[in-house]
């Protein structure tokens, strides 16, 4: 049984490599190599092809509006080529979804098209756009939620004639220092313009705790707690630093930590 492909990729070697497999298969025939969205549309349109191998992530037009962009209800067999497993999963439950994950390997693609000539063989394949949507918009969602959640979150402050953008979670800890601050982070202590109150304020509902009127720690960087006489202690964090617990903030330390 032969098949009729279209490739889309926007990365050059993605597309070399995976066009250089699928033309060495026997019964597979590579009709058209888009490297963007809008050529993929056209591609469909011209060549009416079987199967569809489909980049997720593309600039301005991704595998997901391709699919929607695509006229018509009845769509090619579409395997997603994607770095993300947890997303193509979701899709693969679709009767015309197939997926192989980058980086490509040879094995993967094989048994890939093996399943793809088994489902058109069988007319088993189920090509109707409206559910097929149904499904990307979810898996969408899903991934902007997860990269919104991996992206660091950062600490812009101005540092004189500049802008620095902090990844909160390297820094150790922030003190007080007449009207500056000093920014702790990776070894280095950054001097900025600004208050504790400011600082604290911008960091409200992250893992960053007052532990003494003139001090602020992140909490992922203490390593241990010392207690001391009259309800204060001291905390050793990450950096090795032993900074002062005062008797006002030691209940919050406390409930942090439990």
């Amino acid at each position: 049984m032969s098949i009729r492909v279209i490739i889309v990729d926007d990365e050059e070697l993605a597309l070399n490599l995976l066009s250089s497999i699928l033309m060495d298969i026997e019964g597979v025939e590579v009709v058209a190599q888009c490297k963007n969205g809008h050529e993929a549309v056209k591609a469909v349109m011209i060549h009416n092809p079987d199967v569809m191998f489909l980049d997720i992530q593309m600039p301005e037009m991704n595998g997901f509006d391709v699919i929607a962009a695509i006229q018509g209800d009845v769509l090619p067999l579409v395997i997603f080529t994607t770095a993300y497993a947890e997303y193509a999963i979701n899709a693969f439950k679709v009767q015309a979804v197939d997926y192989v994950l980058k980086p490509l390997n040879e094995d993967n693609i094989l048994e890939s098209v093996a399943r793809a000539k088994t489902l058109l063989k069988a007319k088993r394949v189920v090509r109707k756009k409206p559910e097929l949507l149904d499904v990307l918009q979810d898996i969408s969602e899903t991934v902007q939620s997860n990269m919104a959640q991996q992206k660091p979150a950062t600490l812009i402050v101005k540092e004189m004639d500049r802008i620095a953008l902090l990844d909160q979670s390297q820094i150790d800890w922030i003190e007080a220092a007449g009207d500056y601050v000093c920014i702790h982070i990776k070894g280095e202590t950054r001097i900025i313009r600004s208050t504790l109150k400011t600082m604290e304020a911008e960091l409200k509902g992250t893992n960053f705790q007052r532990i003494h009127r003139s001090t602020l720690v992140n909490m992922d960087k203490v390593r241990e707690v010392i207690t001391a006489p009259k309800g204060e202690a001291f905390v050793i964090i990450s950096d090795k630093s032993r900074l002062k617990v005062s008797r006002t903030y030691g209940p919050a330390i406390r409930a942090r930590l439990s």
